[in-house]
């Protein structure tokens, strides 16, 4: 065995010297676009924000350079080989141990640029992020790192094959297989049941050279593995590229019926209007005539406004000075992976809200406020636990709603929810907290929030967000 890792020692250790100063230049240059980025940009909780809401991840640049170093080591590794392998197999040990020392030998360099880049990578990013950004940027270098081991192990398949049509048709599955791990699936469980599969393959193809292969059971389980990726990665594709998008139903809340009715979208330009209740409206147009706040130009055509709602008359110009909107999609209902929301100060002297330059992390256990230097602020972390042990907060935080910008008229700050059902808002105006309960929202689900500069404050709040017979009802708030 160490006479295995002493041939690739001296035959790859220029090679792998040469391989590590391109990755200690391009993260050079990584860390300089970092530093530009974060001095030119203030307050630098924009950044988070970006990489909370938006999924603007720096390091995810970082993937694309580690694919090509380990993908170029096993270019180094295998390819001069080819024509040697029946030399390797003669020596007198299994074919397998072979395999299995040319990889080890390999990954203890893969675990060298882990380590030495994912400590650079570290100490870059706590120095601007704060701890909690910090810990997934660690956690998606780990996971891009070993994404690269997988690709390496495919691509050792592919060169070690001496069948070329089966190697090109592997190397097709193989980059379908990359493509799903790196853009649809983020899964460890998946990528070390995929180690396994790819020692399999390239032993396999190791064995070729021998006019054997693999025994069916260790076979069967490695495809059954990558078949499984592909299948679930396939599903991944279909709904983001492939699936219809449209919105399927359009939900109104009826004044006059005093329930909700719906537009369902048949596809082909077709609908049909039915209520929850289950009345069916023959046409649209008696559907639109339920919704006067909706559709009033509508009943003006007909000639049926002014219309009157429990004893209430209400006339073209009193609905054209009311009438507010706001839109629900379904990602709304999706909240970020990192609880990590923007606090923002309106000054009372300024018009515009500024940009937060707090962010309030809601953990486990505690809340956490980060000032916009990345550090912990100690004095208000303890006051915001302090208050929230006051009001009787229990952790962990069922889900946290608002709207997380500051192109609004006005802040109403951030809504939670505890693990009790409770709901409770923070709010910050003019460097004053308030931290108070809501109990007229106790036992709603799921909170919509909507600033408008027609009304002091209005919220939506609904028992399903998802539209459901059984489940939609009279819980909304107007």
């Amino acid at each position: 065995m160490r006479a295995i890792f002493l041939k690739e020692f001296s035959r790859l250790w220029v090679f792998l010297s040469a391989l590590f100063a391109v990755l200690v230049l391009f993260f050079s240059w990584f860390s300089f676009d970092f530093f530009f980025k974060f001095n030119a940009i203030h307050p630098e909780a924009v950044i988070w924000y970006q990489y909370v809401f938006f999924e603007n991840e720096p390091e995810r640049l970082t993937l694309f350079v580690v694919v090509s170093a380990f993908v170029s080591v096993a270019l180094a590794q295998f390819l001069p080989q080819r024509n040697r392998i029946k030399c390797l197999l003669h020596l007198p040990i299994s074919s397998f141990k072979i395999l299995l020392w040319h990889y080890l030998f390999a990954l203890l360099y893969f675990v060298l640029v882990w380590l030495v880049f994912g400590l650079w990578l570290l100490v870059l990013s706590v120095k601007f992020y704060p701890d909690i950004i910090s810990i997934y940027v660690l956690i998606n270098w780990s996971y891009y790192c070993f994404c690269s081991v997988i690709i390496y192990l495919f691509a050792s398949a592919i060169l070690l094959d001496m069948f070329v049509r089966r190697a090109a048709i592997f190397g097709v599955v193989a980059a379908l297989v990359c493509v799903i791990l790196i853009f649809y699936i983020n899964s460890f469980f998946l990528l070390v049941a995929l180690a396994f599969s790819g020692i399999i393959f390239g032993f396999n193809a190791l064995l070729s050279h021998k006019q054997i292969s693999l025994k069916l059971v260790p076979f069967f389980l490695a495809c059954a593995t990558v078949s499984l990726v592909l299948s679930i990665g396939g599903y991944e594709i279909f709904k983001d590229k492939f699936a219809d998008k449209s919105e399927r139903y359009y939900i109104f809340y009826s004044p006059s019926l005093k329930e909700f009715i719906y537009q369902e979208n048949l596809g082909g330009h077709y609908f049909a209007y039915k209520s929850v209740s289950g009345k069916v409206f023959q046409n649209e147009l008696d559907y639109k005539n339920e919704l006067a706040f909706n559709y009033f130009m509508d009943l003006k055509q007909q000639g049926k406004l002014p219309v009157t709602i429990d004893g209430k008359t209400y006339s073209e110009n009193e609905i054209r000075a009311s009438r507010m909107s706001m839109t629900l999609s379904q990602n709304e209902a999706n909240p970020p992976k990192i609880p990590l929301y923007p606090l923002f100060n309106p000054n009372p002297k300024i018009s515009n809200i500024p940009s937060a330059e707090d962010m309030l992390y809601f953990g486990k256990n505690a809340l956490t406020l980060y000032h916009h230097d990345g550090e912990k602020d100690e004095e208000l972390t303890h006051v915001f636990n302090q208050k929230a042990k006051e009001l009787d907060v229990k952790f962990p935080i069922q889900g946290v709603f608002g709207r997380f910008t500051n192109l609004k008229i006005f802040d109403e700050g951030l809504f939670f929810k505890d693990a009790k059902g409770d709901f409770y808002n923070i709010k910050m105006y003019n460097n004053k907290l308030s931290f108070k309960a809501v109990s007229s929202l106790k036992n709603y689900e799921y909170l919509h929030i909507v600033e408008n500069d027609n009304t002091d404050f209005l919220w939506h709040s609904y028992k399903a967000f998802v539209f459901d017979k059984e489940k939609l009802g009279e819980d909304i708030l107007f």
